[in-house]
């Protein structure tokens, strides 16, 4: 397999941060799998394209060194991107003279699938495997929650001793021990419409009603604790001069254990008894849960302790380990019971946004770390 030079790295970052992969793209993340798809044939490793059940985007990519699927090891990264078309032409791939690199995807995760290629490349060619059973499994839909391919993912990981998730280390260099929870709520009301000058106490106003909702359902946050419940798009009526006869508005509730996200449930579930206006307007809503928490156990814990020596080991600074707001497959894996860690990618932030990017002098040693990681958890090493 093509070993391991940063030259090498930064080439095939700059090949696939320069065009579109988004969520929706089908054609984008069909050519990122098609480019890992090409970097291990001819290896020892088998490669498998998997469609994803009523997905939009599709396929999976599958990598294994075994025909068993019980594996030692399991390690995720997604191909999707949160940006729309166009997005990478407007910000190309660049690179400045502190390596510091910039771009569509460049750590969200682009960077980091290819950091989990070359650490299994350079252990495959060192004959460090043998006898090792390894799955590397490229998500399509990642960022919508994995709404289509979360099924594939628990699937493929079910058998699965350990997990590691390749998504970027915190631009401070510290690693993911845990994830909050994720729960989509999509709010519909429904109300009756009437003249806003002629006769506005004969219609129901929907705005009003959902107004009353918006309010309570922020004094649902316990930020002390990790949650929140933000109300993050309304929409609503025809005209100013028009009672609105209907509204929605999107909800998305973050929480870090299972005993949260219940009590925030059970508070929708109260406010749907009620009704704040007079005339009859009604909220209803549809719910998802989009991600599990990922809550740190005695076992992942472990694995934690272990990399930080590890990388002590290695001569790194200190790996510390963090609490995330956001969602990744490893809660997935993690609310399965598999001992889960996560950030095992290259330094880098910004992701979502424009100011994206990735230390490029983080790249070989994260990946000699996945590579001793790796073999901790397939017990090639004490």
């Amino acid at each position: 397999m093509e070993p391991f030079r940063l030259e090498s790295y930064l080439n095939d970052l700059k090949y696939l941060v320069n065009f579109d992969n988004g969520s929706y793209n089908a054609a984008g993340v069909r050519k990122v799998a098609t480019f890992f798809e090409k970097k291990f044939a001819g290896t020892i490793w088998k490669t498998e394209l998997i469609p994803v059940e009523g997905g939009r985007v599709d396929p999976c990519l599958k990598a294994t060194n075994t025909d068993a699927d019980d594996y030692d090891v399991i390690l995720l990264g997604h191909m999707d991107t949160v940006f729309g078309d166009g997005e990478a032409a407007k910000r190309p791939y660049a690179i400045d003279e502190k390596g510091i690199v910039t771009g569509v995807g460049v750590s969200d995760m682009k960077g980091c699938l290819l950091l989990g290629f070359y650490a299994l490349a350079e252990l495959t060619n060192a004959g460090k495997l043998e006898g090792t059973k390894i799955c590397f499994l490229f998500n399509s839909d990642e960022e919508t929650g994995s709404k289509y391919s979360g099924r594939l993912v628990e699937r493929i990981a079910r058998h699965a001793k350990h997990c590691i998730c390749i998504e970027a280390a915190r631009g401070n260099g510290a690693m993911v021990k845990a994830r909050s929870g994720i729960a989509d709520y999509d709010l519909m009301a429904t109300g009756k419409a009437a003249h806003a000058g002629n006769n506005p106490q004969e219609g129901s106003s929907t705005i009003h009603e959902l107004a009353h909702w918006i309010i309570e359902l922020h004094k649902l946050s316990n930020y002390a604790v990790g949650t929140s419940v933000n109300v993050g798009v309304i929409r609503g009526g025809t005209e100013r001069n028009v009672v609105a006869d209907h509204a929605e508005a999107e909800v998305d509730v973050r929480f870090k254990s299972q005993a949260e996200h219940d009590r925030v449930k059970q508070g929708f579930e109260a406010l749907a008894k009620q009704q704040f206006t007079s005339g009859g307007a009604k909220v209803t809503y549809a719910y998802r849960l989009n991600r599990p928490p990922m809550e740190a156990t005695p076992a992942s814990l472990a694995i934690c302790d272990r990399v930080s020596a590890l990388a002590k080991e290695l001569g790194m600074e200190d790996v510390s380990w963090v609490r995330a707001g956001g969602g990744s497959d490893a809660n997935t894996t993690a609310a399965m019971g598999i001992p889960t860690i996560d950030g095992a990618g290259p330094v880098g932030a910004g992701g979502h946004s424009a100011r994206e990017w990735l230390d490029s002098k983080s790249v070989e040693p994260r990946m000699r770390l996945l590579e001793e990681t790796i073999l901790y958890l397939c017990g090639k090493r004490k």
